[in-house]
């Protein structure tokens, strides 16, 4: 379990250290050219914002690649070092999957991989791993008027319908 220290508490701003065995994720990270945020950089805290506000966990470190040499690096990093590694897509998980379920992994943040393709002759759709649902519906319809069967989550998605958005 990942320990993390408070070391100010300076107003509204929380800085916190890394313990010193964390120290080569992060390192390999870097290493490998992979974008990450980790406790102490200004978006580490955005990133971890749990769905469940009540299951509040603190990864080590947030990878988050644009390129998939990168995410490869990033699972390469975390397996060189016996580290567990989570990919986050759109961080709705209400037991807090996305951020580890518990202390101390690596989180992949997947959002960088948002793209919806329709093919036109198949019509298979290919949704990326980082791509919400709103985003996807509407891809769907920009492509061919499609839908698909969804419900929406007050605040975090929207319902399209007639060409307005709901």
């Amino acid at each position: 379990m990942l320990n993390i220290f408070v070391s100010a508490l300076l107003g509204a701003q929380l800085v916190i250290s890394v313990p010193q065995p964390f120290s080569s994720i992060i390192k390999c990270l870097q290493d490998s050219n992979v974008p990450q945020d980790y406790p102490g950089t200004p978006e580490f805290t955005q990133d971890i914002i749990p769905y469940n506000l009540r299951l509040n966990y603190t990864p080590v470190a947030v990878a988050i690649p644009s390129t998939v040499p990168q995410v490869q690096a990033a699972v390469k990093c975390a397996a060189k070092l016996g580290m567990k590694v989570n990919p986050k897509s759109g961080g709705h998980s209400y037991a807090s999957h996305s951020l580890g379920g518990e202390d101390g992994h690596l989180v992949v943040d997947l959002k960088f991989f948002a793209e919806t393709t329709v093919d036109s002759v198949s019509q298979v759709a290919t949704v990326g791993p980082g791509a919400r649902l709103g985003n996807v519906a509407l891809a769907l319809f920009d492509n061919g008027e499609r839908a698909l069967a969804h419900g929406i989550c007050p605040g975090y998605e929207f319902l399209f319908m007639n060409g307005e958005f709901y």
